[in-house]
């Protein structure tokens, strides 16, 4: 069996927040994300990071989406690019104003169109500083030659997006040892983290140190919960954890709000309700 992750292991891998410290002193997360069909994903991620405790979110979208998504909460700062998704050339912009951040999360709604894959790849080696990639970000990788890259990486693939990466269809699962050796393998090769979403999350390190999180539950089938969850990774990376630290305390943290809210709604509750739960889950620790 592998090992699983616990309350007291989070209790020591949590950043603990200076009672003396400044605005964005705890973290700056710019995301990256959104499409003409998908201006939700982003948000939901930003609540991720805003609940989990960073100081300021910037959402970066396309400008079909930056009314309604600067209309939804003022506490998050947001800017534009033009059409109805990214594209190379909004790259450099982006590369130019992420330098300024302490983590970036690309790809909650972003899609699969080319321009997009070509504008994430060129941001990945050129932005270094901690990043998180979710959903159709995580299909850049395919196309980057030369590994590793100089930033610390962490993938929230959900089982199909790491079939796609690893162009196989394996099940994760910890009973099967060729399955599990497999994704050591993936983030070792590649050099970089792994939080594999399911019912039984799965989170591996570029060392290749594999741990399951057994927080959640089926309620978390709810569409946007995996954005949550990417935007919770950024704040702890933007707050000094390592790659596998943030993966580690985001899928328990996250996996422990879904629980809260089952408690409260049942099966009820929305990927908004998860991240709303944030806040009372992490006061535990204080």
């Amino acid at each position: 069996m592998l090992p699983e992750i616990k309350k007291s292991l989070i209790e020591k891998l949590l950043p603990k927040r200076d009672t003396k410290s400044h605005k964005g002193q705890n973290g700056k997360v710019l995301i990256v994300g959104g499409s003409i069909e998908f201006s939700g994903a982003p948000i939901l991620a930003g609540l991720g990071a805003l609940y989990s405790g960073a100081d300021l979110v910037y959402l970066y979208v396309p400008s079909s989406n930056f009314d309604v998504t600067r209309s939804m909460y003022p506490d998050f700062i947001v800017k534009k690019f033009d059409g109805e998704f990214l594209q190379k050339k909004d790259s450099e912009e982006i590369i130019s104003f992420g330098k300024g951040c302490d983590s970036i999360l690309i790809g909650p709604g972003i899609g699969t169109n080319e321009e997009s894959q070509a504008a994430i790849v060129n941001i990945l080696q050129n932005l270094h500083i901690p990043t998180v990639l979710d959903a159709d970000g995580i299909s850049a990788i395919k196309k980057i030659d030369k590994f590793p890259l100089q930033q610390t990486i962490v993938i929230t693939p959900h089982s199909r997006e790491f079939q796609n990466l690893i162009d196989k269809d394996v099940e994760i699962d910890e009973q099967d040892a060729k399955s599990v050796i497999m994704l050591r393998s993936i983030s070792m090769d590649l050099k970089l983290n792994v939080l594999l979403k399911g019912p039984i999350d799965y989170v591996s390190s570029e060392e290749g140190h594999v741990e399951t999180n057994r927080t959640g539950n089926a309620g978390m089938t709810v569409g946007g919960s995996g954005d949550v969850l990417s935007g919770v990774v950024a704040t702890f990376l933007a707050q000094g954890c390592e790659g596998f630290d943030a993966a580690r305390c985001a899928a328990y943290i996250v996996g422990d709000s879904g629980d809260t809210m089952k408690k409260t709604k049942g099966w009820y509750f929305s990927a908004s309700d998860i991240a709303m739960a944030l806040p009372f889950c992490l006061n535990k620790f204080l």
